[in-house]
């Protein structure tokens, strides 16, 4: 549909001036009618001047999913939280988020959504259910004409074992996967070698950024040439 596209809202990087950093990430989704915010931030004063700078209106937004449950993804949540929002979580989360969770949803009805396995969240949007184990995370895969795509919070399960897996699930190779790819602190050859893995899944474009850390985002985007896309806050993809 014209118009669908994602949104960076938060990274630790930004394009623009007048955007905030900040260690963290959220992106919105906007797909057939529906307004999807793929995790917060961190920090709440950053997601909404960001959001206030790039014209979205967090009120508007009627899905939230959350990839884990680190502050540099849900801690912006009471900036989101409104009346009839779906809020979509891993079963995973701690005994304490979901007690908050009920206690907040007493003072204003959204609609709580525990995901243990793939399923829907809207048309064009499907969790890949939750991954990992010693930190367990959802990654979303948005359909497309151009083929399916993979935004990731931080991939702490390992960026290639979410890529498989989504590919498997899509049942087609990724156009393109974003997000944080959790690999700050790892060697060259390790960041060639899911170069080489990418490849053979028949991953088209990246877009690497938060906790991929700078110097991995430099080789990946080298590695794909053209296909290595720049994303900070304030990057936008058509869908």
């Amino acid at each position: 549909m014209a118009g669908d596209k994602i949104l960076v809202l938060y990274d630790n990087r930004s394009g623009r001036s007048d955007l905030q950093p900040g260690w963290g990430f959220s992106a919105l989704i906007e797909i057939g009618g529906h307004r999807v915010l793929f995790d917060t931030g961190a920090d709440k004063l950053v997601l909404e001047h960001n959001a206030a700078a790039l014209g979205v209106d967090l009120s508007a937004i009627d899905t939230l999913v959350l990839s884990h449950e680190h502050c540099d993804h849900i801690g912006a949540i009471s900036s989101v939280l409104h009346k009839d929002l779906d809020v979509f979580y891993p079963a995973s989360f701690s005994v304490l988020f979901k007690g908050e969770v009920e206690e907040k949803l007493e003072r204003a009805p959204w609609h709580a959504h525990v995901v243990s396995t793939s399923e829907e969240i809207v048309p064009g949007i499907t969790s890949t259910g939750e991954m990992g184990k010693e930190i367990v995370e959802q990654a979303l895969i948005i359909s497309t004409s151009a083929g399916p795509i993979l935004i990731t919070g931080c991939a702490h399960p390992g960026i290639v074992g979410i890529a498989r897996v989504t590919t498997q699930i899509a049942k087609k190779p990724l156009s393109l996967v974003i997000g944080g790819f959790h690999l700050y602190k790892s060697k060259d050859d390790e960041i060639k070698n899911i170069v080489d893995a990418f490849r053979k899944l028949g991953v088209q474009q990246i877009g690497p950024c938060h906790c991929t850390g700078e110097h991995a985002i430099m080789i990946l985007r080298e590695a794909f040439g053209p296909g290595g896309l720049e994303v900070m806050a304030g990057t936008q993809i058509a869908l």
